[in-house]
């Protein structure tokens, strides 16, 4: 294996490893807060599971800004992860592919 490839695979699991546990803990830090805001609130952010949590920390922003913050990063972090694999990993899997034969 090249040093690139192992870079490629190193970077995609550390972005993934910490959107998700920002996602994670951004999530755990809604949705139990928003079953004292009624029905209304804790039904969305218990269906919808990423959207809703970001959509109740926003609306709440006063109290909920450090959980928004975490969701959100959260989610461009694992964006760039599968930008990432979607864009380079066609490449890579070329080099495997014509290292075999």
């Amino acid at each position: 294996m090249d040093l690139g490839f192992t870079a490629f695979v190193t970077a995609i699991a550390l972005l993934v490893a910490v959107g998700g546990s920002l996602l994670l803990v951004g999530y755990f830090g809604t949705l139990p807060a928003s079953f004292n805001f009624g029905w209304k609130a804790w039904l969305p952010t218990l269906v919808l599971p990423v959207l809703g949590p970001v959509w109740f920390a926003l609306t709440h922003r006063d109290e909920f800004l450090r959980p928004a913050l975490q969701l959100i990063s959260g989610l461009l972090l694992i964006a760039a992860a599968v930008g990432l694999l979607f864009g380079f990993g066609q490449h890579f899997a070329d080099q495997l592919v014509a290292g075999i034969k």
